[in-house]
């Protein structure tokens, strides 16, 4: 309870206020400070424009009482707790002002006796429990909030990074782009440091939060370090330092550990050792105690070291050395807060040692349970394998797949990652247009291979979708492809009857590993399909209403070395042929568009441009009886890859055909 508590008196009987006054006067702790209101309209002006803790309310009030005052305090959420005084007692007013809102009910009679404070104090107490429980509640709800806008803001970032990788990547694989290899490998790396920010934040609210949970697995020790190595020595090369890993004991072959936080905390502390160390080397050292069943992980480097009295606050959150910052070592502050907290989750406790312009030496252990009784073994670090500058999707791989995202530029880049393999691509703009476009595909027969799902689309989300394709009793196979990454998403997307879940931004070689599970293998080559001379090669125009289709069909006529133009419509398609400054040679036409049907444009086409060929591309079969009088040359069914292009001729006048991708 507060030293000073203000209380408003409401009373009209002068002789009252003086005998209330009197006896809050005699207590010395809490001092009370009494404001004194006449009537009801008074004392709705006072709250509204004053704080008081306390109201001590006369029942009867001249033309009014106090269920008239207590009313209008209801009306106008004012929250304070109220004790109702009468002249009498009255079981029945007790009652109706208990129900109205009041803390208690006392005669004037008492007011000059113990009880009268005991009931002012009790009321006063019942409010700040309140107080207490409206402050919790509303800090849990702002807890619930931040975490919910973290949620949001990490798929928020993610969804621009995936496009930023993605399409450097792709820009990295173009050999046109050698001469701007360091420039696109800088926007890369940058790419990836910024995503290791956003990864540094979300695992910080979740530890924040107490929702960071471990998840132990057994696996080899050799192995896990084998990799790191790898991974941490090209890294070390560059500045040209040498990276060792050594062991002064033997190890257990097998250990249960989370091996991702595991690996977290060891990349964390091997990068800033690297980071902070210019000349010399740094070096991670192992011993296991069998006794305790423990494991002592020790980074040590001769790089610029710390100041001794900055190492009490380099694990705390947000904590950065200044120097270190004004050299350009950058970060948010949070990894080493990060390597703490998930260190002290495995049973340990990390700690440091540094001296300035000497090197700094981290170390911790963390437990190992039923290692005792594992097989013992030297480490033995395979030679690293040299790791791909870029992973290559396989080439031999066939199939029709489905890109589902509400953001044109991710199904774009999806597109070309998948496209990269010699699947047929399809996309769908949110879950219902995707569904729609399954269902076609079952009742053509011609089901997809593999439909690729984001999970937060509008109309109708990924999870929505794959329920309606489930309960229609389509089992195309779906993997999930989300930004978010609360912990158990994975393991929930599985339960919803998910084939796989992979993460944006997508990782060329999960998607590659997918893309193996669920497409069909093929002998054809990318080599066998003959590159027309591009100097002479057909100028073709692409009619298509969807800006995806009609934009991954013009990169893969442009890679097999023809000119390629897109119109969006028939209106457009007519008007491009009409004022075009060099011929088309052939065009390849959507049957189905928003002004007109293929028809009705190839024979437009046809009176305006009696020579130009046409090849029909169409979700279904055309109606044979009406081609036959049009210059269509061939038929080809959606969805399209490469190979079928290639195959395609578009030079030589022959009787329709349908080119079907079986």
């Amino acid at each position: 309870m507060t030293d000073s508590v203000r209380i408003l008196l409401v009373e009209d009987d002068e002789d009252d206020y003086f005998l209330t006054a009197d006896s809050l006067a005699q207590c010395t702790s809490p001092v009370f400070e009494l404001v004194w209101a006449r009537n009801g309209d008074e004392a709705i002006t006072l709250l509204q424009t004053q704080s008081f803790d306390l109201c001590l309310l006369d029942y009867l009030l001249g033309q009014e009482n106090a269920m008239d005052v207590l009313s209008r305090l209801k009306g106008l959420s004012v929250s304070i707790p109220v004790v109702v005084l009468t002249g009498q007692a009255d079981s029945v007013v007790d009652d109706n002002v208990m129900r109205a809102g009041a803390e208690d009910f006392l005669t004037k009679a008492e007011v000059d006796t113990p009880r009268f404070m005991r009931t002012i104090r009790y009321a006063l107490v019942r409010r700040e429990i309140e107080t207490e429980r409206l402050e919790r509640n509303r800090v849990e709800q702002q807890n619930k909030a931040k975490d919910k806008f973290l949620a949001h803001l990490g798929h928020e970032l993610r969804t621009p990074l995936a496009s930023i990788l993605g399409y450097t990547e792709l820009l990295l694989d173009s050999p046109e782009n050698q001469h701007i290899q360091s420039e696109l490998s800088t926007i890369l790396n940058n790419s990836k440091h910024l995503l290791s920010l956003l990864n540094d934040l979300l695992d910080m609210s979740r530890i924040m939060a107490n929702k960071l949970e471990l998840v132990p697995n057994t696996f080899n020790l050799n192995g896990f370090l084998t990799d790191l190595y790898s991974l941490m020595v090209m890294q070390a090369s560059e500045k040209g330092l040498v990276l060792t890993v050594t062991a002064d004991t033997l190890l257990p072959e097998y250990v249960t550990l989370d091996p991702t936080r595991l690996r977290q905390i060891l990349i964390n502390l091997m990068n800033n050792a690297i980071k902070f160390t210019d000349n010399g080397s740094v070096t991670v050292n192992l011993q296991y105690n069998a006794e305790q069943q423990r494991i002592c992980f020790t980074v040590k480097d001769t790089g610029i070291g710390m100041p001794a009295d900055k190492l009490n606050t380099i694990f705390k959150p947000f904590e950065q050395i200044e120097d270190l910052i004004q050299a350009n070592h950058g970060g948010a502050g949070l990894g080493l807060a990060i390597c703490n907290e998930l260190v002290n989750r495995m049973g340990g406790q990390i700690q440091v040692e540094s001296t300035p312009g000497a090197g700094s030496r981290f170390w911790f252990c963390v437990e190992t349970p039923g290692s005792a009784e594992v097989n013992k073994i030297a480490l033995d670090l395979e030679a690293p394998k040299p790791l791909p500058t870029q992973y290559k999707i396989d080439q031999h791989l066939d199939g029709r797949v489905l890109i589902v995202d509400d953001l044109r530029e991710i199904r774009r880049l999806t597109g070309r990652l998948v496209g990269m393999s010699q699947a047929q691509v399809t996309y769908a703009q949110n879950g219902a247009d995707a569904l729609e476009k399954v269902r076609q595909a079952e009742q053509a027969k011609r089901p997809y291979h593999l439909v690729l799902m984001d999970i937060h689309m509008p109309v109708m989300n990924g999870i929505d979708c794959l329920k309606a394709i489930r309960s229609e009793e389509m089992q195309t196979p779906v993997v999930a492809v989300t930004a978010a990454s609360r912990k158990g998403l994975r393991e929930s997307l599985l339960a919803e009857g998910f084939d796989n879940v992979i993460a944006k931004p997508i990782d060329r070689r999960e998607l590659g590993e997918v893309l193996n599970t669920f497409l069909l293998p093929t002998p054809v080559k990318p080599e066998q399909i003959a590159e027309p001379d591009r100097a002479s090669s057909p100028a073709l125009l692409v009619v298509e209403d969807d800006e995806d289709a009609a934009e991954l069909m013009c990169l893969l006529l442009q890679n097999l070395g023809y000119q390629a133009d897109v119109a969006l419509s028939g209106k457009q398609a007519l008007e491009k042929i009409a004022t075009a400054t060099q011929p088309y040679d052939h065009v390849l036409m959507d049957l189905h568009l928003p002004d007109t049907d293929g028809y009705e444009l190839s024979h437009a086409i046809g009176e305006l441009a009696p020579a130009l060929r046409i090849t029909i591309i169409s979700g279904a079969e055309p109606e044979q009886d009406r081609l036959s009088d049009l210059p269509i040359d061939q038929v080809l069914l959606k969805p399209v890859s490469k190979t079928d292009l290639a195959a395609l001729n578009f030079c030589v006048n022959q009787p329709a055909s349908f080119t079907k991708d079986e």
